[in-house]
């Protein structure tokens, strides 16, 4: 199922009308839709695709050789494999009488790793006469963007454009799932992470235990295990990792709370969570600071992405009971107490989706340069944005009725983070009180917005 993408979609399509040869590179983490897109792209246009294996340097030279010579057709087999390399298999695409306009390969980060020359020859067919569109692929995010330049060297200015997919907002979500309430909406992007491999396990005609029984919990299920394999496939010394995301699953946020609970050195702590974040995995958190300091060592490590977070806080270290227990059991015993709060950081999450949103239509009365968050000793500020003015926001998922006090109390934090209060905008699960509803018509800088309405 083909979901969404449009603008990227669009990229794709000004590329191959621009009337000359290129080369483009989609990346994203593994499940992010990055196949679907250039399956959708290609439906209707003349072309060979390949997905690159984890071979050796000579068998992944004769896998591309099969894989073209079968797509393209009349080009038999040799049998002097010892004297092929990627120049040969290109210059197939090059010598076709019929028009080859694109060529996409998936995972290439797969040969460059083992072979040097291939981009230096995928350069030179770029470069050449044949009308040709270059697709790559690649499901690793830290290798593109900290690894692909040394990898590649002087290679890469052959890349005209580069497409990170990224996981679909709330927003899109909500566009999905039209047969969902709206609090079980934002509950399936808590869990998914709004990511589209997970997506497509949901329906909406299932309630949300359903899906997670069916979809997650069940035998023979890949989200089952999904978890952990994520992180094997990005990440060795898996133990190291398993042991810190499921402590910052359980809450601890903090640094120190990491080094005390794992026994592990500060040092060490610090490498993995770097490396974690590198995958987007993990993100750091820091407060925000009036004077723009906020970028000290000082900050909350948060699991970034929704399922990992899912996985560690409900499936890690019970898989035993998983396989003891109905699927339904395991549920009601480990997850239907607390499923309902589970997405309160992905409704913040949420709220300052639909502030950007705003940004990015100029419906907002500022244009956002600086945004974050805020953490006092006694309560937060979720959503921060400003350029000259402020916008500050607060998220209330866990009550069903946001009140006047609560919004003192968000005026109080702000005043004791020495920022301004501009324009104030609220968001509630339910409702908001009489008392708030009145003083918000009175005052124009405050906006009410209602889950129904984001």
């Amino acid at each position: 199922m083909f979901l969404g993408r449009t603008e990227e979609l669009s990229t794709l399509h000004k590329m191959y009308d621009c009337g000359s040869n290129s080369l483009t590179v989609v990346y994203g983490r593994t499940g992010i839709g990055k196949t679907e897109l250039v399956k959708e792209f290609i439906k209707d246009k003349p072309g060979v695709y390949y997905v690159a294996s984890q071979a050796s340097a000579k068998q992944q030279l004769e896998l591309m050789y099969d894989a073209f010579a079968s797509q393209l057709g009349n080009v038999e087999y040799t049998s002097h494999m010892d004297d092929i390399d990627y120049r040969d298999i290109f210059a197939m695409v090059s010598h076709k009488e019929a028009p080859v306009k694109v060529i996409v390969i998936e995972e290439f980060h797969n040969i460059v790793k083992q072979n040097k020359n291939f981009m230096s020859s995928l350069k030179k067919l770029v470069e050449g006469k044949a009308n040709i569109m270059v697709i790559c692929t690649c499901s690793s995010i830290s290798w593109i963007e900290n690894g692909l330049v040394s990898a590649i060297g002087s290679d890469a200015l052959s890349i005209n454009c580069l497409i990170k997919l990224k996981e679909f907002t709330y927003m899109d979500v909500k566009r999905f799932y039209k047969g969902y309430d709206i609090e079980d909406v934002m509950t399936l992007y808590a869990v998914t992470g709004g990511v589209p491999g997970y997506m497509v396990e949901f329906s909406d005609t299932f309630s949300i235990k359903e899906n997670i029984c069916n979809s997650i919990l069940a035998k023979g299920k890949r989200m089952r295990g999904e978890g952990a394999e994520y992180i094997k496939e990005e990440l060795r010394e898996t133990a190291v990792y398993n042991t810190i995301l499921s402590y910052i699953a359980k809450g601890y946020y903090k640094l120190n709370e990491l080094h005390a609970l794992t026994g592990f050195d500060r040092d060490k702590i610090s490498v993995y969570l770097k490396n974690l974040m590198e995958r987007e995995i993990v993100e750091k958190l820091y407060s925000y600071d009036a004077d723009g300091n906020e970028y000290t060592r000082k900050g909350l490590y948060r699991i970034k992405s929704g399922f990992t977070e899912f996985w560690y806080k409900y499936i890690y270290g019970r898989e035993y009971q998983l396989e003891l227990l109905q699927s339904e059991d395991f549920y009601d015993i480990y997850i239907a107490d607390t499923i309902s709060d589970f997405p309160k950081e992905t409704f913040i999450k949420a709220g300052m989706e639909y502030v950007q949103y705003l940004d990015c239509h100029n419906q907002l009365p500022v244009k956002i340069d600086r945004r974050g968050r805020w953490w006092g000793k006694n309560g937060d500020i979720d959503i921060i944005a400003f350029d000259k003015k402020y916008v500050v926001g607060s998220c209330n998922w866990q009550k069903d009725v946001f009140t006047f006090t609560m919004f003192e109390e968000l005026v109080y934090n702000v005043n004791l983070a020495g920022i301004g209060r501009d324009y104030i905008y609220l968001f509630s699960k339910g409702t908001f009180d009489e008392e708030l509803t009145a003083y918000a018509k009175d005052n124009d800088n405050i906006k009410l917005i209602g889950l129904i309405d984001m």
